[in-house]
């Protein structure tokens, strides 16, 4: 039986009931979560994010920026992306709030899109939840990079005095202008000060990385962007922040793949650091397996960048049991700054293999972050058959016009075929390279079959233009087949060329013509070896070399010669092989 309450017991539990109410409405607890770039360039790893997103129940959700491809003059192509980003986060149930990124608003065309997708007034704006206010700023805004244009600075003001009386505000901006040494963040640093700003995001940089200045903690991320490795306690994670508000208390934990960090678990400078001790995948060149079993003889080279000695341990892996190494794994010390290359004897069948069937080797080494705790560095040297062209000698005098009509040209066997990156099915067009070469110059001749050359694109502007948002032709050359540094060349139907090399954009000369024909584009490149940093190559050298044509008419718009894993241009490792002969 239940005892009736006194009225003085009654009085004293409803004025406790009524206390712990406005204690909660004071409180105001919510949760939201902050997503950093996603890109599409692993949509796997995105689209698990939303759906652990959507399972905590968010007050609402933050990107950062850069949710797009985007980098395009094209508006249309622009839309499709936005719908296919709106379809990646439709499991979400809450409110989302974008915040333009380089890759969403680069140019004048993707920034309507942008604004027809997200509304006009999302360019850079606020709202208000609960007790908190939330600021977005555009670093990109009507094409000027990395900075805040002085109409938005004056509103961003205006805009944190209006909310001076909030319990927490909050600062979304894709570029960290913070760790920028071009950009003078300290005159918004002094204001700062002056609010309850509890967190500011960012992330443009591929990184986590979290710090705490004049008591504000700010946070660089990424939820699914390329990166030349993945460890998070080494600064390069996958996840999201997962943030709680209870009153003026902010909390944040850091999710990746299933675990919870607290934000500090990463020290500050760990992405600096860390890179001197994880290495990027590699390949290790084989013969054609598909046209006789593989017997060779090899040295793996374990490079050591860092000032410690360091252990490693090298391991193969393979789901083919036919395949046979000797010895199967080792054991190294490799000293700082140090290269040791360790001997391995390899055997394997005839037969056809996919990239991913093939055998790889896994090299492993201890590593000590900033925050004490211990981890592994890990990368792979995977077997790679590489496509092969070579380089004709010449005499002859080659005139760059953008034809290939010189008699030189007529007896070079070159390339004919590239292929897309997602089905590695041949291109819908085909595209012919030619390669000579002279005791002073590389001379590369693309032509890229086109049925409708009244429809390409070729609108790259400014001062960086970005003539990989056009159909254009683009060539790589990894000169001393490092697999790791290399040039790229870059050219759309109307001459317009983008180029980079280790040293920057714009850092080398070379000259190209282009022409439009009937049935098809083309472009003629005359490239000084001096410019490329070699002399002459000798008959039998070898360079790492690539293509790659964007065709804007074609279903899927990116094709190589040579894929990369990825779906990417970046990877030196998966360059083709250029023979001089």
């Amino acid at each position: 039986m239940f005892k009736l309450l006194s009225k003085k017991n009654f009085f004293l539990l409803l004025v406790v009931i009524i206390l712990s109410l406005f204690q909660n409405i004071e409180a105001q607890e919510f949760r939201f979560v902050v997503w950093g770039d996603s890109q599409f360039e692993n949509p796997n790893t995105f689209e698990e994010i939303v759906k652990e997103t959507e399972l905590l129940k968010p007050a609402f959700v933050i990107h950062v920026g850069d949710m797009i491809h985007g980098y395009t003059y094209d508006i249309n192509q622009a839309k499709e992306q936005w719908k296919k980003f709106k379809q990646q986060i439709s499991p979400l149930t809450c409110p989302f709030y974008p915040t333009p990124g380089n890759h969403d608003v680069t140019t004048k065309e993707i920034q309507h899109a942008y604004t027809e997708a997200w509304g006009k007034d999302k360019l850079y704006y606020s709202f208000d939840y609960e007790n908190s206010h939330f600021i977005i700023i555009n670093a990109f805004l009507d094409q000027q990079f990395d900075t805040i244009p002085s109409v938005e600075y004056q509103w961003l003001l205006q805009d944190l005095e209006k909310a001076k009386d909030a319990k927490n505000i909050f600062i979304s901006f894709h570029s960290p202008l913070y760790m920028n040494p071009k950009y003078d963040w300290k005159p918004l640093q002094e204001i700062l000060k002056k609010y309850p700003i509890k967190g500011i995001f960012s992330g443009h940089y591929h990184i986590y990385d979290y710090r705490v200045e004049n008591g504000i903690p700010y946070f660089c991320l990424n939820s699914s962007g390329n990166m030349d490795f993945e460890n998070f306690l080494a600064g390069y994670g996958h996840g999201f922040l997962y943030v709680t508000v209870n009153g003026d208390k902010v909390d944040y934990a850091f999710i990746t793949h299933g675990k919870v960090y607290p934000p500090d678990a990463v020290k500050p400078g760990e992405s600096r650091r860390s890179p001197r001790f994880f290495n990027t995948d590699k390949t290790i060149l084989i013969p054609d397996p598909s046209k006789a079993p593989v017997k060779m003889n090899v040295e793996v080279p374990i490079i050591n960048r860092s000032n410690v000695e360091r252990d490693y341990t090298l391991s193969w892996e393979t789901k083919d049991y036919r395949w046979k190494f000797e010895p199967c794994g080792a054991n190294i010390k490799v000293g700082p700054g140090e290269t040791k290359k360790v001997k391995f004897s390899i055997s394997g069948p005839e037969g056809n293999f996919t990239r991913e069937d093939l055998p790889k080797l896994k090299v492993s080494a201890p590593y000590t972050t900033l925050a004490g705790d211990v981890t592994q560095s890990v990368y792979y040297f995977h077997l790679f058959n590489p496509p092969q062209t070579f380089a004709k000698y010449t005499n002859e005098k080659i005139n760059i016009d953008g034809m290939d009509d010189e008699s030189a040209w007529k007896n070079v066997k070159g390339i004919d075929q590239l292929y897309d990156g997602y089905t590695g099915n041949p291109a819908e067009e085909k595209t012919h390279v030619k390669l000579l070469y002279d005791d002073k110059n590389l001379y590369v001749s693309v032509v890229g079959d086109e049925p409708h050359p009244e429809n390409l694109s070729a609108k790259a502007y400014g001062d960086i233009p970005l003539v990989f948002g056009d159909d254009d032709f683009e060539l790589f050359f990894d000169t001393k087949h490092d697999q790791t540094n290399f040039f790229r060349l870059m050219v759309n139907p109307k001459g317009t060329v983008l180029c980079s090399s280790p040293k920057g954009l714009f850092s080398f000369k070379f000259d190209v013509k282009t022409h439009v024909g009937k049935d098809n584009w083309s472009a003629e490149f005359k490239i000084p070896f001096d410019q490329l940093n070699v002399k002459e190559p000798k008959k039998g050298d070898v360079w790492g070399f690539e293509v790659i044509r964007h065709r804007l008419l074609s279903k899927i718009q990116q094709s190589f010669w040579s894929l990369m894993q990825y779906y990417l241009p970046y990877q030196p490792e998966y360059f083709g092989l250029l023979k001089f002969e």
